[in-house]
């Protein structure tokens, strides 16, 4: 394997140069030559960094399951594990002395992400935070500068990146403390800064590739030294001497007193471990299943192949191609013999026919319709036709004998998913959306070729099918509108409101909703079950198939609503007199958003129209299918599948057949998928996945035109370094590249298949500690102040007399000391009871105390870091202003702002935090609700006045934004300025607007992302992509801010709304002069006329 591999991360010490190819650190001489591999971990590894004086490599490991510091002798040896943090852990270098490693973590942070900069012996103990707030990389001068660098983490994922977290320097020219922005006009995306003499090198693209630059000290006199044309430098380090980066799947060399670049050529044997054959679990990986219109065998696809085999026993067969080709909505047609299946043999999709002959396949591919990517197919119940829908919105009828096709409908909204084939195969009903969130049920006759609407607009009607009779069309519709009384807000919503309906085809058709129906539509035959058809049978079948016939004329006015309670429906199927639906219960969307897949909590049912009643056939199904035949069902519960061959057959007729001595041939029973052997070479899918995560942009990127990316020139770029890799990390890494040269917010690339690896969880006790030297123990200097209901600190539950201030000696009985750290006792116990014990500061007594661990502590310091705030806000404004923050814009950012909302909005003034919102889809319902002017109150004689509308500010808003608020967080901070709610105070935001809805996996089960819904902006139109939002008013945070807990930017918004409040105070009617509705007074005559006069009061 001559200079093959895939090299990233490297560092050098004089002539020696590690780096990291198949998840592990080598060495290589600087001049070139074989390479050693220096470790051989269970967990992959990186970033890793020489010692100043050579003798060590730290770097960042998962050799017990989370990211963290460890350290290895740079002569090799066993490693050591350095840090017991177990939250994302980046070693980013040494201290001058070689003493120290040091490493960016977000370990105490109440955001994920958010780096903050560590240093720690390379004997162990505590880390030491370095008291510079926010940065990800520090290098120092030749005396006592310090340049951090913040955000500056790796241009290659997003090229050319422009928005608000681009890659920033901040410099410390004397070492005291005193920070100031360095390089702020070159408008880059910066990384891996590096002090070497009187200069200073660094990764930027501000000319449009990622570079090696240098500039002085001053910022002055911006060189470019590498000659990288191709690919982005990345992961550059230094030894003070010489630079070490990578581009491809190269290691390069830059020495800056020479300006010498060269490519150090490394010769790389290895067995390759990860690239070998192995056999996957078919179970894990299950994609889609189809049943035999015979109702006797199944297909499976996992991993991307499809295989078919006989329900119960038998071979199993593999359709296509054993390797390197992925299938898709694998099905037989109506015949029970021939499948049809979406390939991408030779790089595109296409429809293929398999038939098989003799132990032979024979493969017929379809070269039209150019169908992009196949969203759903289904095949005619009585010809060789399909139906194919795509990610085009269209809809397709394919005629496999002859090949042609012929695309009869689209939506300009969506994709077109749900259809169905009538029974005699001579229509195809389908609904398709016309408007945004509403869809209607459709008709298409193929033999005029005609469409027709058979739902009324203004609806979401959805699932359609046919009675296998032929007499009605089933489908499920939103359209009851029965409102539900929110219990926390004045708000009604529509959580239910879903029920099944249906058609009737012809006008002199009845409602199967009749205790009459089983004499009205009784059967007519006496044939059972599955048993084997006679030819007599199979004649009397042929003449008596189901022929549809429609009465189009007021069709739409023929609707009838099932009578069954509306809820949340999923999906349905018809059967013989019969429904089949599942549906699932109302339920939180808490840590669920909406693409994700839906945990299998579904209930299966079936309306049985002879009884008139539903009855539940089983709990906890995901989806389900039936067969041609209308008899034969599969549903799929979590990672397992139930079949029956006739789960619909009547009881009597089992009665019937047992007085008769006649047995039924029909069983249910758990499909046995251990009889699917699937064989996987690595090499070949991970080619596969390339093409078809470079398919999937190509198809679903917001506009047609790449937005002028040469799409066809990335891909030939980057195919290349497909020979290279050899680990599931490493097609991770050369996805993120690949998909990065977009230059688009939302190219994402996440989960799949990595090599198994240590899991040991880290518990935590939600609290901070230091070593006292002098007690030889850990004293508790924090105890974390979350939801005591939900994620408080264990050393916090009632009973536990744990206090700060005090000692902990010892975990589940072993003492602690200066290199026995808490954390290290607490590895694998996650969710675990463990002892701890303490000895008191106040009385000096030792207790223990059994506490339950949690499994982080983000969410417990998110909920003090917030409270502080509002704290300090109530307090500063001395009660006038009311706060809120939103973490993101998804169920829990929605959860969070209505959690605070409702009491804060009713002080004079409130202040809205966005900072670090991590984006969603709720901006424009938040927005919405903030909006509502206060125009009136309501009084009552014993209550307190309410404003109406309910829920509405009295006084000024301003918004808090900054450069980690993004995506929905970049558009509610714009549409907050749009709207003219208030000030927006802060930073720049992220930029990135271009909205994903991910549909199609990898096989694998990687999930990439297409940026697939562009945002514009009245006022800016596109420009907020990779820019940002300008706040109104600039703050910056600065490190000497950080370092004494200020915080700038909330103190200017408080500043602001309160001089709003000066100049325009929000003042209460006084409320007087209420109405006065006394009787009136009249004198009566005594004439008897009837005469009166009304009395003066």
């Amino acid at each position: 394997m001559n200079n093959s591999g895939y090299k990233r991360f490297p560092t050098l010490h004089e002539n020696k140069i590690a780096f990291v190819c198949e998840d592990d650190i080598w060495e290589v001489s600087s001049s070139g030559g074989t390479a050693r591999r220096l470790t051989s971990n269970s967990g992959e590894v990186g970033n890793p960094f020489y010692s100043p004086d050579g003798r060590y490599i730290a770097f960042s490991g998962k050799e017990e399951g989370e990211r963290d510091v460890y350290l290895i002798p740079s002569e090799g040896g066993a490693n050591r594990r350095l840090t017991y943090i177990g939250k994302n852990t980046k070693v980013v270098g040494w201290t001058k002395d070689s003493m120290n490693v040091i490493f960016s973590s977000d370990a105490s942070q109440p955001f994920t992400g958010r780096m903050e900069l560590y240093k720690i012996s390379v004997d162990g103990g505590l880390p030491e935070k370095m008291p510079f707030g926010i940065a990800n990389n520090i290098t120092y001068g030749p005396k006592s500068e310090i340049l951090l660098g913040r955000n500056t983490l790796d241009p290659a994922r997003w090229k050319r990146y422009k928005g608000g977290t681009a890659g920033k320097f901040w410099i410390d020219r004397k070492g005291k403390g005193k920070f100031e922005k360095f390089l702020e006009k070159v408008n880059g995306n910066f990384a891996s800064p590096m002090w070497i003499g009187d200069r200073i090198y660094f990764i930027s693209d501000h000319e449009g590739i990622g570079r090696l630059y240098s500039c002085t000290s001053e910022g002055k006199n911006i060189k470019g030294h590498s000659l990288n044309k191709e690919y982005y430098v990345r992961n550059a380090t230094t030894d003070g001497k010489k630079i070490v980066y990578h581009a491809g799947s190269d290691i390069f060399m830059y020495d800056p007193f020479t300006n010498d670049e060269k490519k150090i050529d490394i010769q790389y044997y290895s067995p390759q471990i990860q690239r070998q054959r192995k056999f996957i679990d078919t179970s894990k990986y299950l994609e889609d299943y189809n049943i035999n219109p015979d109702g006797n065998s199944v297909t499976v696809t996992s991993r991307g192949k499809s295989y078919i085999f006989s329900n119960w026993e038998g071979p199993v067969v593999q359709i296509g191609k054993a390797h390197g080709v992925r299938y898709r909505q694998t099905q037989w047609l109506f015949d029970a013999e021939t499948i049809v299946t979406v390939s991408d043999d030779g790089g595109s999709e296409a429809i293929e026919v398999h038939t098989f002959k003799n132990g032979n396949q024979n493969i017929r591919r379809l070269s039209k319709p150019d169908l992009g990517i196949t969203a759903k197919m289904k095949a005619s119940p009585k010809e060789e036709v399909i139906a194919v829908t795509n990610n085009r919105h269209e809809l397709f009828l394919i005629n496999l004998k002859d090949e042609s096709s012929l695309r009869i409908a689209r939506s300009k909204f969506e994709r077109i998913e749900d259809f169905s084939f009538s029974p005699d195969g001579k229509w195809l009903t389908y609904s398709m959306s016309e408007s945004d969130f509403l869809s209607s049920v459709f008709l298409y006759n193929l033999e005029t070729k005609e469409n027709h609407r058979i739902t009324p607009q203004g609806f979401r009607d959805f699932q359609p099918v046919f009675d296998p009779d032929g007499r009605y069309i089933y489908f499920l519709s939103a359209r009851e509108f029965n409102p539900v009384y929110d219990t926390s807000y004045f708000q009604l919503g529509f959580p239910l409101g879903v029920r099944p309906y249906l058609i009737t085809l012809k006008k002199d058709t009845i409602s199967p909703f009749t205790p009459e129906y089983r004499r009205l539509f009784g059967k007519k035959d006496s044939h059972h079950g599955n048993e084997p058809d006679t030819e007599q049978d199979l004649k009397k079948k042929k003449k008596d198939d189901v022929k549809v016939e429609i009465d189009l004329d007021g069709i739409q006015e023929r609707i009838i609503s099932f009578p069954i309670p509306e809820k949340n429906y999923f999906q349905i199927a018809a059967v013989k007199d019969g429904l089949l639906y599942s549906r699932e219960p109302v339920k939180g969307a808490l840590h669920h958003w909406y693409w994700e897949k839906h945990p299998s909590d579904e209930s299966l049912e079936r309306f049985d129209f002879n009884t008139q009643k539903s009855e539940t056939i089983t709990k906890k199904v995901s989806n389900f299918k039936v067969g041609m035949n209308c008899k034969t069902l599969v549903y799929r519960t979590e990672n397992k599948l139930f079949l029956s061959t006739n789960l619909f057959e009547e009881s009597s007729m089992k009665q019937e057949m047992k007085e008769f001595g006649l047995h039924s041939r029909n069983k249910s029973d758990w499909i046995d998928l251990s009889r699917v052997k699937v064989n996987l070479d690595p090499m070949s899918e991970w080619k596969q996945m390339y093409s078809e995560a470079w398919r999937l942009q190509k198809e679903n990127y917001w506009t047609k035109d790449m937005s002028g990316i040469d799409w066809n020139a990335v891909y030939k770029r980057y195919l290349p370094l497909l020979d290279k890799i050899a680990t599931r990390s490493e097609f991770s890494d050369l996805i993120w590249e690949m998909q990065g040269e977009l230059g688009t917010s939302h190219a994402y690339e996440m989960g799949g298949d990595y090599k198994t690896a240590p899991d040991y969880k880290l518990g935590s006790l939600g609290a901070d500690y230091v070593y006292d030297n002098e007690k030889k123990a850990y004293r508790i200097t924090h105890i974390i102040k979350g939801d005591s209901w939900k994620n408080g600190s264990p050393l916090r539950t009632p009973g536990t007399d744990i206090n700060e201030g005090d000692y902990i000696t010892a975990i589940n009985g072993e003492t602690l000391n200066a290199e026995t750290v808490p954390n290290s006792l607490l590895v694998n116990q996650v969710n675990s009871i463990v002892s701890v014990t303490v000895k008191s500061a106040s009385t000096g007594k030792t207790k223990t105390f059994d506490v339950k661990t949690i499994a982080s502590d983000t969410a417990s310091r998110y909920r003090e870091w917030m409270e502080n705030r509002r704290e300090y806000v109530h307090k500063k404004s001395k009660g006038k202003l009311g706060y809120v923050h939103i973490p993101d814009m998804g169920p829990n950012g929605y959860s969070e702002f209505h959690r605070y909302y409702i009491y804060e909005s009713k002080r004079d003034g409130l202040i809205v935090d966005l900072r670090d919102n991590r984006g969603g889809h709720v901006s424009q319902l938040l927005l919405e609700k903030l909006s509502r002017k206060h125009y009136g109150y309501g009084v009552s004689r014993y209550g307190s006045v309410d404003s109406y509308p309910s829920h509405s500010v009295a006084g000024p808003m301003v918004a808090v934004t900054d450069e980690w608020a993004g995506s929905d967080g970049d558009i509610f901070s714009h549409q907050f300025k749009q709207m003219k709610l208030g000030k927006l105070v802060g930073k720049r935001t992220w930029g990135g607007v271009i909205g994903i809805h991910p549909r199609l996996s990898l096989a694998d089960g990687t999930m990439t992302t297409q940026p697939e819904f562009a945002t514009y902006m009245k006022d800016v139109g596109w420009k907020v992509e990779n820019y940002g939002t300008d706040p109104d008013v600039e703050v910056d945070v600065t490190p000497e801010d950080y370092a004494k807990g200020r915080d700038p930017q909330l103190d200017k918004a408080i500043e602001i709304a309160l001089e709003q409040l000066k100049k325009k105070p929000v003042e209460m009617p006084d409320f007087k002069d209420r109405p006065k509705l006394a009787l009136p007074v009249f004198e009566m005559s005594t004439n008897g006329n009837g005469s009166a006069h009304k009395l003066a009061n």
